[in-house]
């Protein structure tokens, strides 16, 4: 191929990726050098969907993102994933991206010092997890947040806390029940709630029940986790009585 018409192949290929505006990136496996290529070849609002990650075959990504990127430029942006971010790189991210145009938002935070994570954006989907503790997000009154995900063992202010400043969460999907979370939550009713997952429960079926009390309105219950949980006379006697709603239960225990 010519040099003349290798030039007008190259500006045939631009015109064609910058026709497209619902891009869908997951850039946790490639190189730094194709990180360039996607960033010069491609308009920063026509990315629909972005995964960033800083892990050992990545690393610091994030920070390269964060260096050529003008995080503000991504208007069509919807959905966004960061992994193994740093604490500072995520607040960064926080105070210059629009999440009011986000539809959903993951973070996995690898360096966590403790600090309050700066936003009180609401966001109709958030998903997180830390190695070493809670992320301190702000839950103002009537956070709309409708998803949330949290990939931690909650403690019982943590799980108080959202309940009670998330008025609208419809879709809640943690790891586990917080040992000693009835007492505290005894004085609660969370009717918001229509779908439960809980990844990892190991409390004894008289705890799950106290807790599944407080939040009578499921359509939708998923348990996964070990202990005598498989009296099918009792569930169905529980559900029943207690949860009327229910439409549908998924339960996988290992005795």
């Amino acid at each position: 191929m010519s040099t003349n018409t290798t030039v007008p192949s190259i500006e045939t290929l631009l015109n064609i990726v910058n026709t497209y505006n619902r891009y869908v990136l997951d850039l946790n496996l490639i190189s730094k050098s194709s990180f360039y290529y996607f960033f010069l070849l491609i308009h920063p609002q026509n990315i629909h969907s972005l995964t960033l990650s800083n892990d050992e075959r990545t690393s610091d990504q994030i920070g390269l993102f964060i260096s050529l990127a003008h995080l503000r430029q991504f208007t069509g942006l919807c959905s966004l994933t960061v992994l193994d971010i740093d604490e500072s790189q995520l607040n960064f991210i926080l105070k210059r991206i629009n999440l009011n145009l986000l539809n959903s938002f993951s973070f996995n935070i690898s360096k966590y010092r403790n600090r309050l994570i700066e936003t009180t954006t609401a966001l109709p989907k958030l998903e997180f997890s830390c190695f070493d503790g809670i992320p301190k997000v702000p839950w103002p009154i009537n956070f709309i947040t409708k998803y949330l995900t949290t990939n931690n063992r909650l403690n019982i202010g943590d799980l108080c806390t959202i309940l009670q400043y998330s008025p609208h969460l419809h879709t809640l999907i943690m790891s586990e029940i917080p040992k000693g979370v009835i007492n505290n939550l005894a004085s609660m009713c969370v009717r918001q709630l229509k779908s439960l997952s809980i990844k990892n429960l190991s409390v004894t079926i008289n705890e799950l029940e106290l807790f599944l009390l407080l939040t009578p309105s499921f359509v939708y219950l998923k348990l996964i986790g070990v202990g005598q949980m498989l009296d099918g006379k009792r569930w169905e006697q529980f559900i029943g009585i207690n949860l009327s709603e229910l439409g549908k239960f998924e339960f996988y225990f290992d005795q």
